[in-house]
């Protein structure tokens, strides 16, 4: 289980706890040139509407790109005296950084679904918030750009905490998402875990020399052994992009843990080692689709053993281990891809906007591994995916979702998974919006070490970690969710959530638990935006309370920092 932040920017914590006693101590004082905030747009000139600029020809002038600071000191409740501290000390991302990402130049046409997906880009790099690119002036048949984003905190030197099903999670490292302005993530730190403790180093580059290159290394010294994970590639980061490319390694030992009915069983050795690399062409987008095709090469090896500890040493593996897979193979994917996309606020996210996909977004890969190419056997292997979005009004969407995966050996088709979800979101109000999603999971002969989980930790919020297990599972989860425009110190915007969640597992197991039937349980939780930080989204604060299974604590408090609502 990942190590979920609850507190993922403590600086930013204690200059908002500090401002009180700050502002009666230091009086109120001119704005100093550095934090001054970013001067106005310049004159516009009559800009011609997106369709008047395409079919006139236009041509890109000027782009300029403007990064302002954290906090807007022109606002009267930001313009405090630790908030201007913080923006002294925060180092603004570089205009490089934002240049690098954008899918104009100057010379090209004048293209505004350009302007959206180079939108849509700047949103997934959690160092900036809210991107605005439009138009600005138009003359002599050139139309000049403006790039407007706001940077976010982005550095954490301090502890983490998290809990989720009756278990913690405590880190204490330092972590920066914008480097010195220029983009790059670095982390350090140690982590005290539910399955093991670790000491850890991370990189993450989204524009490697400025290019369209991006890379990541990851390197973990655990209690139960060692990891590292290397990632180099040129993705197809736009959907007019013709080529990509890409290579990723990785190696990790560890002990893997099997729980029966949110307690620990027993314990298992488990090494793997990965190799993917990959080429791909695309024609790029077509009558508003996007069909891209790829040919690669991966092996997948992984090694199962018993543990023993204690002396003399007993056996810390109780029931049958997984057995060993060798799969080295070359494989195809094909991916389909629909140009149609909405923004909106307050869905899954908290005062930020969202972009909201719709229409076919699909994958199918095949693979066939040998003895001729290294594997231990000779089987296709194969996965598909495939999600629709339905728009059905302006308050209501739908999403539906299944996928397969598996392999055809000799013995017939093993590992065989099939996953189906739906989800719905109805805008009951401006403040309220209800949220239902269905989901199911089924195998077919699975790998010892794929077997289906239910608890706290996937699903059922009252209930205790990895409380269920199975060949199958099915999932139900109803959200009443409230958005307020509260901010807590500037930092926080605060929203909350009813909800009740149900759950089973079906089928045998190798630890043989119990299957208790259909679980519920219900609750209500606090959420607060984290609109000024890079360190995740949206906090969660919740208490559930179980309605059915055996031995339960009344109710479970919950902590953690999640990517959504």
């Amino acid at each position: 289980m990942a190590i979920v932040r609850a507190l993922p920017f403590a600086v930013s914590v204690l200059v908002a706890a500090g401002i009180a006693v700050a502002d009666q101590a230091v009086p109120p004082q001119a704005v100093p040139p550095q934090a001054a905030p970013p001067p106005a747009a310049m004159p516009q000139a009559a800009v011609p509407d997106n369709a008047t600029l395409e079919a006139a020809g236009a041509r890109i002038g000027q782009v300029t790109i403007r990064s302002a600071a954290i906090f807007d000191l022109s606002d009267p409740r930001e313009n405090r005296a630790l908030y201007r501290l913080a923006n002294r000390w925060h180092i603004n991302t570089r205009a490089g950084v934002i240049r690098s990402q954008l899918l104009f130049r100057s010379g090209e046409r004048y293209d505004h679904r350009l302007l959206e997906e180079t939108e849509r880009r700047l949103r997934q790099l959690n160092f900036l918030r809210e991107p605005r690119i439009r138009p600005i002036a138009w003359h002599d048949g050139v139309v000049d750009i403006l790039v407007e984003t706001r940077d976010v905190w982005t550095l954490q030197l301090g502890p983490s905490y998290g809990r989720r099903g009756g278990k913690n999670d405590i880190s204490l490292e330092f972590q920066d998402n914008n480097l010195l302005g220029f983009g790059k993530t670095l982390i350090a730190g140690s982590s005290r875990g539910i399955d093991r403790n670790s000491t850890y180093f991370e990189w993450r580059d989204p524009a490697v020399f400025g290019g369209r290159w991006v890379d990541s290394f990851r390197w973990s010294n655990n209690s139960d052994g060692r990891g590292w994970r290397v990632q180099l590639a040129r993705p197809f980061y736009a959907l007019e992009v013709r080529h990509a490319g890409g290579l990723t390694l990785a190696d990790a030992s560890g002990a893997d843990t099997r729980y029966l009915l949110g307690r620990e069983y027993d314990r298992y050795q488990h090494a793997a080692r990965l190799l993917d690399v990959f080429g791909g062409w695309s024609a790029g987008l077509r009558s508003g689709h996007v069909l891209r095709l790829a040919a690669g090469w991966r092996v997948e090896r992984d090694a199962f053993g018993a543990l023993y500890g204690g002396a003399p040493p007993v056996p810390l593996t109780l029931a049958p281990i997984p057995a060993d897979r060798d799969l080295e193979y070359p494989y195809l994917r094909a991916d389909w891809l629909t140009d149609r996309f909405h923004t909106t606020r307050n869905q899954d996210l908290i005062a930020r906007t969202e972009d909201l996909s719709f229409g076919l977004a699909a994958t199918l890969q095949l693979g066939l591994a040998s003895p001729a190419f290294g594997a231990d056997r000779r089987a296709w292997v194969y996965a598909a995916r495939a999600d629709y979005g339905w728009r059905l009004s302006s308050r209501q969407q739908l999403y539906a979702g299944a996928g397969l995966s598996g392999r055809s050996e000799s013995r017939g088709t093993v590992d065989e998974r099939v996953n189906a979800d739906l989800a719905w979101y109805w805008r009951t109000s401006h403040r309220t919006l209800t949220h239902v999603r269905i989901a199911g999971d089924a195998g077919h002969a699975l790998d010892l070490d794929h077997y289906y989980g239910l608890g706290g930790d996937n699903g059922l919020r009252g209930y205790p970690l990895r409380y269920q297990l199975g060949a199958a599972r099915a999932q139900l989860k109803v959200e009443e969710r409230v958005y307020t425009d509260w901010s807590l110190w500037q930092l926080f915007t605060i929203g909350g959530a009813a909800f009740f969640d149900a759950g089973r597992t079906y089928g045998s197991n190798p630890l043989g638990v119990p299957q208790l039937g259909w679980l519920r349980d219900v609750g209500i939780g606090l959420r607060l935006g984290n609109d000024r930080s890079a360190l995740g989204n949206v906090i969660h604060v919740d208490i559930a309370a179980p309605l059915d299974g055996q031995n339960l604590s009344r109710l479970q408090f919950l902590v953690s920092t999640e990517a959504t609502l």
